[in-house]
């Protein structure tokens, strides 16, 4: 899959989120870390089920960064209104779509214990953990949430929704609601909060 230059993008944002701030000063992330997200049947840890998984290990020194997409096939069926939303339906899942617990295992070796980053992290590792603990397997990485950065970054905003503020930020919304297209909106939107705030939590 073709990666735009991360440094690039992120001046074009700063530019438009943040007028006054004219470079991206990448030094305060980590080296390395994992931006993630998911797809799911609903808003439910509990009751719903995760159908999408994504992930960018990003190497903050580097244009070249690896990226992780599973299709998971639930075992309930997926509601109208989640495939309107993201394009997944129940036929996709069926043809190109894994056993959750096949998905994450493949996913937890692609994360390793590096940091993780996701824009909502009470919603993702609600999900995330529910699915783990069903099939004991230990995800305790460090986590960031690009969410509670952007408030942060851009305080007095009308909307800190990912489609918003990629939008405002001149960014593409091919994928918008796709686990590796939202994945690159949220790595770019943290990559931007962390170069203003000059903290990466």
């Amino acid at each position: 899959m073709e990666w735009l230059v991360v440094g690039a993008i992120i001046v074009a944002v700063l530019l438009l989120l943040r007028p006054r701030r004219k470079t991206a000063n990448l030094a305060f992330l980590p080296q390395r870390f994992i931006v993630l997200d998911l797809e799911t049947t609903g808003l439910d840890a509990s009751t719903h089920e995760i159908i999408e998984i994504g992930a960018i290990r990003v190497n903050r020194d580097s244009n070249v960064h690896d990226t992780f997409s599973s299709l998971v096939k639930p075992t309930g069926r997926i509601p109208k209104k989640i495939t309107d939303i993201t394009g997944i339906s129940q036929d996709l899942v069926n043809r190109e779509g894994e056993p959750l617990e096949k998905a994450l295992k493949e996913f937890a070796k692609f994360i390793e214990d590096l940091p993780l980053v996701t824009f909502n992290a009470e919603f993702d590792m609600a999900f995330l953990q529910n699915a783990a603990k069903r099939h004991n397997l230990v995800i305790d990485n460090p986590i960031s949430c690009a969410l509670k950065m952007a408030r942060r970054a851009w305080p007095g905003r009308k909307s800190y929704k990912l489609k918003d503020l990629a939008k405002d930020g001149g960014l593409s919304d091919e994928g918008t609601h796709r686990a590796l297209g939202d994945c690159k909106r949220a790595l770019i939107v943290y990559t931007a909060a962390v170069s203003i705030l000059h903290v990466t939590k």
